[in-house]
């Protein structure tokens, strides 16, 4: 289900931009789609609807998946940013932010309170995905997943870069926009659902349960001997 709630989100985007008229997927932001002048904005609302859904799930996923302190902690990062998602959603922009005749391009002084909602919203759920990624590689190498660790870090590193990008938006980026935040998106979203998927008991094995008891033990036995 996490894994249709995103992968949903990025279909409908392609579908959305495909019927919308004049819309360049090159250069338009996804939130464009979505825009309160654009002719399908429901579509993509219900699609970052459906998104914050698909990431909440797979928050549940990452909860019994890793059950260290830090994997618990990046799968709260997760829920949180599923939730900033659907606010960002339904905070619509003005107008596709990406083109200069929008009202919303640039400095957006004449932008309306919705604009900047959705602006933060969607900000700050991309740092707490970045977070929870690398947040998340601790859990797994203590869970004994380095080779899992080691991609969570990466992808974590790797959306960093593509969010300061996207944020300082240099000339050689402007063209490109919209191809490279779908692929920062891709790899946001869809890590937490891969992560949790992966890190997951397979079939006939048992759920990895941190042991209380045998902590006691290890401590009881631990204060005998330097008793």
């Amino acid at each position: 289900m996490a894994a249709a709630g995103v992968g949903g989100f990025l279909v409908v985007g392609v579908l959305a931009g495909l019927v919308t008229s004049g819309y360049d997927v090159r250069r338009e932001a996804i939130s464009g789609l979505a825009a309160s002048d654009a002719p399908h904005a429901w579509l993509m609302v219900v699609g970052f609807l459906v998104a914050a859904l698909g990431l909440g799930l797979a928050a549940r996923v990452l909860w019994r998946a890793v059950p260290e302190r830090s994997g618990r902690v990046a799968a709260g990062l997760v829920a949180v940013a599923a939730a900033l998602i659907a606010l960002a959603g339904l905070a619509r922009q003005d107008c596709s932010d990406q083109l200069p005749s929008c009202r919303d391009f640039g400095e957006a002084a004449e932008a309306s309170g919705s604009y900047w909602v959705h602006e933060y919203a969607s900000l700050l759920a991309f740092v707490l995905l970045i977070s929870s990624s690398l947040v998340l590689a601790r859990g797994l190498r203590l869970a004994g997943r380095p080779g899992l660790a080691r991609a969570s870090r990466a992808s974590g590193l790797l959306c960093l870069a593509g969010v300061v990008l996207l944020v300082v938006t240099p000339s050689f980026v402007t063209d490109g926009y919209g191809v490279l935040q779908r692929l920062v998106v891709a790899g946001l979203f869809g890590w937490p659902v891969a992560a949790g998927l992966l890190a997951s008991p397979g079939p006939g094995q048992a759920e990895v349960v941190p042991d209380s008891s045998t902590t006691s033990s290890s401590l009881s036995s631990g204060a005998s001997a330097s008793g």
